[in-house]
């Protein structure tokens, strides 16, 4: 995925999921950096690599 898709759901609550990697992260997307996105969610932050992002679903 390009920083350039991704910047448009900084500030957004999201679903990212990896699909068949297994790992699913809800919350807000702080910020997008190379090929790193940083989520607030609710037990604290979190650092997905978009390289094995399958599916982004805003919430609100």
């Amino acid at each position: 995925m390009t920083n350039e898709l991704l910047q448009q759901y900084t500030g957004k609550q999201c679903k990212i999921s990896s699909g068949s990697y297994g790992s699913t992260v809800k919350g807000k997307i702080i910020q997008v950096n190379e090929n790193w996105i940083e989520v607030e969610t609710a037990s604290g932050r979190q650092i997905v690599n978009a390289e094995f992002v399958q599916i982004i679903k805003v919430l609100n």
